[in-house]
């Protein structure tokens, strides 16, 4: 899903971002083609709607043209809708997912793992930063620690 980045990805964080992008995969494809048919279907029908209105005027025949058209942007507007919706459940399991990763974690310390988790839950938007600057801690705790049973 993310190929394009793979080459400029260390392998424990890409291992951590496929598992993330495992669970939140369907949804995001499904939210795609919500927004790939709301799109057209709005601003067609918005298009043709206000052309009809405006410079065709009220006649029996454009009644029903301009009916078919309401129709169909109502029903672009709903799949916008729940396009909407579906990224914000997007967005809940992606935090889901990030907070019980860090919570798993037995490298770091509570106090880090809490630290992390509230700048998370404060700065969601930053939330995959974040989470990237917590696997690369990680790491590099996991890499002292070996270097010093060594």
């Amino acid at each position: 899903m993310f190929s394009f980045m793979t080459n400029e990805i260390p392998t424990f964080m890409r291992t951590e971002l496929e598992k993330l992008f495992t669970k939140i995969g369907p949804l995001m494809k499904k939210n795609t083609k919500y927004m790939m048919f709301a799109t057209p279907l709005i601003l067609i029908s918005v298009f043709n709607l206000v052309y009809f209105l405006f410079f065709e005027g009220l006649s029996n025949e454009i009644m029903t043209v301009t009916l078919i058209y309401a129709l169909l942007a109502a029903i672009g507007f709903a799949l916008y809708k729940e396009s909407k919706r579906i990224k914000k459940q997007i967005k809940k399991l992606e935090l889901e997912h990030i907070v019980k990763r860090i919570e798993k974690s037995d490298v770091m310390n509570e106090y880090k793992k809490k630290d992390y988790i509230s700048l998370i839950m404060n700065q969601p938007r930053l939330g995959l930063q974040t989470f990237m600057n917590f696997l690369t801690e990680e790491e590099q705790r996991k890499q002292m620690s070996h270097f010093r049973s060594e």
